[in-house]
């Protein structure tokens, strides 16, 4: 299980933890370090574990630049804007241990207002990468469920989409979406009745789209 909790450095800001169980119920044991921390950088939310069809682990996070940002929209639309790079870091057979550094698959450009966030990735039947995550701020009409794609894992990646935005099917704000490692059930959530809820949907991967 990937987890942010705030950092006992620095309680403003957040780092990426992993726990393990031998249940899935739990109950499951923090590992002794974070899996990522970079403080210097706003540190890290949003991860998301992905397992590649040869069987390797890797997990996807967001630098959470915005947490030093100067004000505005999700604290990050004065100048200087931060960036907020989604990451992909490598694991070991535990899925829990990094190996090697972090890569930079993508991050905000002027499209995306303050930033990009909540990854989550997965691989179409014929070898196409999906990487989903949501832009804008999450209590403005323009956060929304948006993708990008690539040939490969490590990308570059080709921001597509969006897939949900304000109005479509009734939602609001929809974002913050995770899709299961098959590609086609996905979570994500939407403003209702005052408060954010929970909705599913199914979809389908075909060649760099997204039908849903």
């Amino acid at each position: 299980m990937y987890f942010s909790a705030t950092s006992a450095q620095n309680p403003a800001l957040h780092c990426v933890g992993a726990a393990t169980s031998a249940n899935i119920e739990g109950p499951y044991a923090p590992a002794a370090n974070p899996l990522v921390c970079p403080l210097g950088q706003g540190g890290a939310i949003d991860a998301s574990g992905f397992k590649d069809v040869d069987g390797q682990h890797f997990v996807v996070y967001k630098v959470d630049g915005n947490a030093l940002g100067k004000g505005g929209a999700c604290n990050n639309m004065v100048e200087p804007i931060m960036p907020t790079p989604i990451m992909l870091q490598k694991l070991a057979a535990d899925a829990v241990t990094p190996v090697g550094a972090p890569v930079q698959i993508l991050d905000r450009d002027f499209r995306d207002g303050p930033l990009v966030e909540a990854p989550s990735m997965a691989r179409s039947r014929d070898g196409t990468y999906f990487l989903f995550f949501s832009s804008n701020c999450w209590d403005s009409t323009e956060y929304d469920v948006t993708w990008a794609t690539a040939p490969a894992l490590a990308g570059p990646y080709t921001k597509r989409g969006p897939l949900y935005v304000h109005g479509t099917h009734g939602l609001q704000s929809p974002g913050g979406m995770d899709i299961d490692q098959d590609g086609t059930h996905m979570v994500f959530h939407a403003n209702f009745r005052g408060s954010r809820q929970l909705y599913t949907t199914q979809v389908s991967l075909q060649g760099t789209n997204v039908l849903g």
